[in-house]
């Protein structure tokens, strides 16, 4: 059988995934478990991949591709199938998001640019989009992520940073399938961070101070605002779908809603999705048209995550609420040194974060369609034309309620309502209500042939050429802010051109559009292989986009890739142990527009002027800064070469890939001389490189007629660096910042990219503060150089057990939160227990001070974890009703264990502004903990 697979004539593309090599011939057919359904399906969904611009036969590759299955997909379950995959490819690095809605961030061998368009392509069933939030995970068949630029290249810029497939469920031909997925539950903070108590606070402040009556400690409050601001989680699925087929048609039908009660007090996430997939053959099959449509809902109810934040820094003396009901402010009375409604000495700036939750109403509601409809039509038996059409559509509304006159009291619990309108005696505001409307719509189309023929049974021969068009950033954002709303639990019927409700002062309107962003392309590949054997590949795409001046829209792109199948040849016959060989390589080039940066600096509208003496608002437009004429594409040129293997009757398998990466011309923003513009210009001025390697294994066995199992893993390593700067006027190009006027990182040439530069600890002073070098120094870049995974499987008759697991290494964090102290807030316990004295000159940490500490390698930490993923057991009962195929229970613990020695909340950090190399990714501040999950789950299929 191992001959007669590798004997078949393979179509070669760089889309599909490495050679799949089924279980030994002998092995024993077992009872129904995942793991053998697993099995089983990645068997039969290896024969025929569904891909960009058609379909291939997988063992033939020569790109870099990680395939993940669905029983992969759903071992963990998650309201987004990106963040349920991290840990399962070599190469990719997925930082998780728990925070209700929350979309995790994925880079695919490092980061390659500065500026924006850091996301890879999503390709759902053929429609291109930016993110797989409308997709509920069940209904996903696979996940194939192209990783390197000769596989990727035939989707140009778009997949400059990786592209990641999608293919959805469909019917099989047979009798009605119809399935249930289910489960439910709760959820907790994966890791608190142990902070001082009333008593302890007083004694660190008192020190500070200098003063050991400052804070008296004997108070009457002993708050643990952590406890005060979270509850326990809890998030439920419900997922059911119908599929079949005839020999004209199959379909395939799926509805599911998953609901989510964050840790956070008040967040809450809702999705209801609705998909259906479908083809029909016409004209004794010579037409196939398909269709697919995936429509979702979503309501979410966001907090501040700044409250995590606040509850670490604020004064556990401070009570959630004084007796008289009023809310508890840092106040102390400076005659008892006690914490004192009346007290004159307000001792911090931070806000009560109890308060807050409850004075912060936000409700957002969005409509997401994507939908696709593909003609194939078979011309002659060797020549096929295929036309897809797909887009990707976005409705949302949403509302924030600000009661303005109520922040007022809360800040001031002794004063009035008259004390407030008595300060603002022109234009008393009660409260503020935003409604926001937004519409973002993009779409592509891609028409192309396939000849496809074979030459004395030796010589496969596919050629595909065509073109695709695409349109993005079609968008409409309406804000409408009006004053002195009736208060009421439901702002989305407010009647708000109602006459009895009077227009406020302040009360505006704004519009915002976006220009639309246009790509053109027109592409070919061609693909030989003899014999299964010798293989050989190359494509090469024209690319235009209007986001660049007439003469710089077009490029061309190439890419080559090569394999040998080393045990098809005689001389390796006799190599019993050596199931399967392959030498592969590829070098490709692929360009990256950007175009998210620069569309914002052509043109940017929304900007609305005040004129005459009533200060009527109009709406204006304006650029911000001046264009460089010459701006062009970012081009990614990579070599990739690797192997894959299968030995000892291919119970072992893996893949090893070495790549080198090196994007060009990379966009900066540059600080040229004033007289030519005031702001920084974006140029071509940039070189960063990705160095890396990946290797990938699984061992699968059986041990008699009953028990299997299997074990894997990968491992990643990736050197980010930014090699080269050519422009001489390129200067400080800061960020992190921390907004207590310090910022922690900075572009610099011969660093990775997201480098914190901050002042270096040396020592300490006299009076126990530390001594700080003169210069900022390299403390290391958030980004990872080793991300590993490793997984466990077994089943034994009815019973399964697997275990995943994910880690990075090499990549540091700034605990922002700690780093924020301007006087008067809590602090870790951990900071008690070794602080300088004159007697303890050797301390791990310095002397009390309420002084903003500088940016310094005191906040930074090694960022290396271990995190247990998953941990499922489940059960599947022996078939009790002919009507029902398979009834299976399971327990997951998600998150259960982690190893870290960082001291913070969570090592995973996304950031707040989509994980920004020069933002607050890698930053603990104002960040969702990570979550640990305990749940129940049922499978049934009829």
């Amino acid at each position: 059988m191992r001959k007669a697979l590798l004997n078949i004539s393979f179509l070669l593309t760089g889309y599909a995934a490495f050679s799949q090599v089924p279980p030994p011939p002998a092995a024993p057919v077992l009872n129904d478990s995942v793991f053998n359904d697993s099995i089983f399906f990645e068997n039969e969904m290896a024969e025929v991949v569904v891909i960009g611009y058609g379909t291939r036969k997988a063992g033939a590759i020569t790109g870099s591709v990680a395939q993940i299955k669905a029983s992969d997909i759903v071992r963990t379950p998650a309201q987004s199938a990106i963040q349920a995959i991290q840990g399962k490819a070599a190469g990719v690095n997925i930082v998780t998001n728990d925070e209700p809605g929350g979309s995790p961030s994925i880079r695919i061998r490092g980061l390659g640019t500065v500026t924006g368009a850091r996301d890879p392509l999503y390709v759902i069933d053929g429609i291109e989009t930016s993110n797989l939030n409308g997709i509920n995970p069940n209904d996903i068949a696979t996940i194939d992520i192209l990783k390197d630029a000769s596989s990727l290249a035939i989707y140009g810029q778009k997949g400059s940073n990786g592209v990641i497939i999608i293919t959805t469920k469909k019917g099989k031909q047979g009798e009605i399938k119809v399935s249930y997925d289910g489960f439910y539950g709760q959820k907790f903070i994966q890791r608190e961070v142990d902070m001082a108590d009333s008593y302890r606070f007083a004694y660190y402040n008192n020190t500070a101070q200098g003063n050991p009556s400052h804070f008296s400690f004997d108070q009457p409050y002993n708050t643990n605002w952590l406890d005060e601001i979270t509850d326990t989680g809890e998030m439920m699925s419900n997922s059911i779908s119908i599929s079949g087929a005839s020999e004209q048609a199959t379909y395939y039908f799926g509805a599911s809603n998953y609901k989510e009660k964050g840790i956070l007090n008040g967040t809450q996430f809702e999705r209801t999705n609705v998909i259906s997939n479908n083809t029909y053959k016409l004209f004794d099959e010579r037409l196939k048209i398909s269709s697919f449509f995936n429509l979702s809902t979503t309501k979410s109810t966001p907090k501040p995550v700044s409250a995590f934040t606040n509850a670490y820094k604020q004064s556990p003396i401070v009570p959630v609420r004084f007796e008289n009901g009023r809310w508890g402010v840092p106040l102390r009375n400076p005659a008892t040194g006690l914490i004192d409604i009346a007290g004159s000495d307000r001792f911090n700036n931070v806000a009560n974060p109890v308060a807050q939750l409850a004075n912060f109403q936000e409700e957002n509601r969005g409509t997401t369609l994507i939908g696709a409809i593909n003609a194939e039509l078979k011309i002659m038996d060797w020549l096929k034309f295929n036309s897809n059409f797909g887009a990707t559509a976005f409705w949302g509304k949403g509302y924030t309620f600000t009661p303005t006159r109520e922040l007022y009291l809360t800040a001031n619990p002794t004063r009035t309502v008259q004390d407030y309108i008595n300060q603002n005696p022109d234009n008393p505001i009660i409260n503020t209500l935003q409604q926001r409307r937004d519409s973002n719509y993009r779409w592509n189309w891609d028409n192309f042939f396939t000849y496809t023929n074979t030459f004395s049974d030796a010589h496969n021969v596919t050629v595909v050429a065509g073109m695709s068009r695409s349109t993005t950033n079609i968008s409409e954002f309406l804000r409408a802010t009006r004053n002195d709303v009736p208060e009421q639990s439901n702002y989305w019927n407010l009647d708000l051109s109602s006459n009895n409700i009077e227009v406020a002062p302040g009360s505006v309107a704004q519009n915002n559009s976006s220009t639309p962003i246009v790509s053109v392309a027109y592409f070919g590949r061609g693909e030989y292989d003899y014999k299964g054997k010798y293989l050989f590949s190359a494509s090469v795409r024209r690319e235009g986009i209007s986001a660049f001046t007439e003469d710089k829209r077009f490029e061309v792109f190439p890419s080559v890739s090569a394999g040998w199948v080393l045990t098809s040849e005689e001389f390796m016959s006799d190599v019993k142990f050596l199931n399967s060989f392959k030498i592969r390589g590829g070098y490709g080039e692929v360009g990256n527009a950007n175009a998210s940066t620069i569309n914002t600096i052509l043109f940017n509208t929304g900007t609305n002027y005040a004129f005459g003496a009533d200060q009527v608002i109009y709406p204006g437009n304006n650029v911000p800064f001046q264009i460089d004429p010459n701006l062009t594409w970012e081009t990614m040129k990579e070599i990739d070469l690797g192997f894959d293997f299968a030995v000892l009757d291919a119970r072992l398998t893996g893949t090893f890939d070495y790549y080198n990466r090196k994007t060009e011309n990379v966009i900066l923003p540059v600080a040229v001389p004033t007289v030519l513009s005031p702001e920084p210009v974006l140029l071509n001025s940039g070189t960063v490189s990705n160095k890396g390697v990946e290797f990938t294994a699984k061992w699968q066995d059986y041990i008699g007629e009953d028990f299997s199992y299997w074990v894997g893993g990968n491992v990643s390593h990736n050197k980010n660096e930014l090699e080269e700067v050519t422009s001489p006027f390129f200067g400080d190009y800061i960020g992190g910042g921390l907004s207590n006027g310090q910022y922690t990182k900075q572009v610099l040439e011969g660093q990775p990219l997201g480098s914190f530069y901050v002042y270096e600890t040396q020592g300490y002073n006299s009076d126990g503060g530390f001594n700080l070098s003169e210069d900022r120094v390299v403390a290391g870049s958030y980004i990872p150089t080793l991300t590993y995974g490793f997984n466990f499987g077994a089943s034994y008759k009815g019973f399964d057990l697997s275990v995943d697991a994910y880690g990075v290494g090499g990549n540091k964090l700034y605990n922002g939160k700690k780093a924020q102290r301007t006087g008067g807030e809590n602090i870790e316990n951990a900071l008690l227990e070794n602080f300088w004295l004159p007697s303890n000159p050797n301390a791990a940490n310095p002397r009390p001070s309420n002084d903003v500490p500088r940016a310094s390698t005191y906040y930074i930490e090694n960022g290396d974890f271990l995190r247990i993923n998953n941990i499922t057991l489940g059960y599947t009962l022996p078939q009790f009703f002919d009507g029902i195929d398979k009834v299976r229970m399971y327990v997951t613990a998600i998150n259960p264990f982690l190893f870290t020695n960082y001291s913070g909340f969570s090592p995973e950090v996304v950031g707040n502004d989509n994980a920004n190399p020069l933002g607050t990714a890698g930053i603990e501040l104002d960040a969702y903990p990570t979550n640990k999950t305990f749940l129940f789950g049922l499978n049934i299929g009829f």
